[in-house]
């Protein structure tokens, strides 16, 4: 997912010759208390904020108070849009095509939120697993095939700690499966250790994936 299927349907940008007070009175509908300013052929330009107004108290239009922002691409990794908005504390970061330069929208916390829900659908029966590897045995296929084998379907997979060559991976999935065991031996056939298992009605704490692998253990599967 990208920037682009991030973007709040309820930001409108503002134009050069929108009038100041127009303008003041638009950002007390907008949460992050920032709009996107484009000129008349569409093209980004910057941010009127409400940090500018107190600056800005003579101004005639926002075309006087615009603010250099930078905007992001429609094709940024909605990833990397999520980390940004939360280090910098951004609560509105516009997004414009990746050639031209033209606004296309922007995102903000709702949007942000309504999006990466998208990526957990809600379902009855579902576990998540916390599963680690050795350095360098790490494969989302192989990973894709056990859950497989275990009559289960891999829903979200995410590596978490362990990208450097000599360090331990750890890796976080979701699949939707109400019995988080048979997905854990599964893992452990492929080489897969699964330290936590949450969500799963079958398994009353998460203390108890470390008695699963005690019991792979002994039964060497």
């Amino acid at each position: 997912m990208t920037a682009k299927d991030a973007i709040s349907p309820q930001i409108a940008p503002l134009r050069l010759s929108t009038p100041y007070a127009d303008a003041v009175e638009s950002l007390s509908s907008v949460p992050g208390r920032a709009l996107p300013v484009v000129d008349q052929e569409g093209v980004y330009l910057g941010m009127f904020g409400a940090d500018g107004c107190a600056r800005c108290a003579d101004a005639v239009s926002v075309a006087d108070c615009v603010e250099e922002a930078v905007a992001v691409r429609e094709s940024y990794p909605m990833s990397m849009l999520l980390e940004s908005m939360a280090s910098a504390r951004k609560s509105v970061i516009p997004v414009v095509d990746d050639f031209s330069g033209r606004y296309v929208g922007a995102v903000d916390a709702v949007s942000m939120l309504a999006c990466v829900s998208r990526l957990f659908p809600q379902l009855q029966e579902s576990t998540e697993l916390t599963v680690t590897c050795a350095p360098g045995n790490y494969s989302a296929s192989a990973i894709a095939h056990a859950v497989e084998d275990a009559d289960a379907h891999l829903l979200n997979l995410n590596v978490v700690e362990g990208t450097e060559p000599q360090s331990r991976t750890t890796v976080t999935l979701r699949v939707n499966h109400s019995r988080g065991d048979s997905v854990a031996r599964s893992l452990s056939r492929y080489g897969y250790e699964t330290v936590e298992i949450a969500g799963s009605p079958g398994m009353p704490d998460s203390g108890i994936s470390e008695r699963i692998n005690e019991l792979l253990h002994y039964l060497e599967v």
